[in-house]
């Protein structure tokens, strides 16, 4: 089977299409995205999905069905339909072939949990009916009839608006986001949890027990998910010459170490 790979946000053209939220919706939205395999496709789009934090919403707008493989555990799912997708805990593959266009919304981690009040073991792995969740025959028809990905993107808002006026996530999530965008920023000798707890004014007890509640980990975990994640967007740029040291780790075979924890996989297999 050919291998997948990891795309970040930089790299998304021309695998799918990508658009940030207006700054009304930054609070609880990461971006949109959307794949749109045309029927003359010779060969599927083969991406790897690294263990993570995300929450999404997957729209269909074809009824063409994909694959996505558990890489640890073998399972093989047919996803068909509109979803609710949660964080995985697992490296997947995941197959587009000919025709299939999902529309996608990537929210804040955590956030869907609390916007459709299930607890962090139902998000977990969660590939659920988005029938479950939300009215989905009008959203669907809407975006499937709209003419761009732009406007599609346009309509996602408007129904966002309406759907999360009024809705203010407590301190705890609050608290949560900001640990959260420190891991992805922090380099040199920034990324001490000790430190990014002086900075948001929590010991460590308290932010330990918010990360459980909201997300269902500890800091340390989430911590852990997204140096990796920078780390092999680093390795991708920059190979193993890199001063993995800049990002938390201590050489690059702990960054290595780091992977095979994760994915089961090399860095250069990912």
């Amino acid at each position: 089977m050919n291998k997948g790979r990891v795309i970040y946000e930089d790299e998304a053209e021309p695998h799918f299409r990508l658009a940030y939220p207006h700054p009304g919706l930054t609070a609880f939205v990461e971006y949109y995205f959307e794949v749109n395999q045309p029927a003359t496709l010779a060969n599927p789009l083969y991406l790897n999905a690294l263990p993570n934090l995300s929450n999404l919403l997957c729209v269909s707008l074809r009824p063409q069905s994909w694959l996505s493989i558990n890489q640890k555990s073998g399972a093989l799912s047919t996803v068909k339909g509109s979803r609710f997708l949660g964080n995985l805990t697992d490296l997947h593959l995941s197959i587009y072939p000919a025709s299939v266009h999902e529309f996608y919304v990537k929210f804040k981690p955590g956030l869907l949990g609390k916007l459709f009040r299930i607890n962090p073991a139902e998000v977990e792995n969660a590939n659920a009916d988005l029938m479950n969740f939300i009215p989905l025959p009008e959203l669907e028809e809407h975006l499937q009839t709209a003419p761009s990905f732009r406007e599609r993107v346009s309509l996602m808002e408007r129904m966002l608006m309406n759907r999360l006026y009024g809705f203010t996530p407590d301190y705890r999530f609050a608290i949560v986001q900001t640990a959260l965008n420190r891991f992805g920023q922090t380099t040199g000798d920034n990324f001490h949890l000790s430190q990014i707890c002086r900075e948001l004014g929590v010991s460590y007890p308290s932010l330990h027990r918010y990360f459980t509640e909201v997300l269902g980990y500890s800091p340390k975990y989430c911590q852990k998910l997204l140096r990796f994640k920078k780390g092999l967007h680093l390795y991708k740029r920059h190979g193993s010459g890199y001063s993995f040291e800049e990002i938390g780790y201590t050489d690059f075979s702990h960054f290595v170490k780091n992977s095979r924890q994760l994915t089961q996989r090399s860095p250069s297999d990912l």
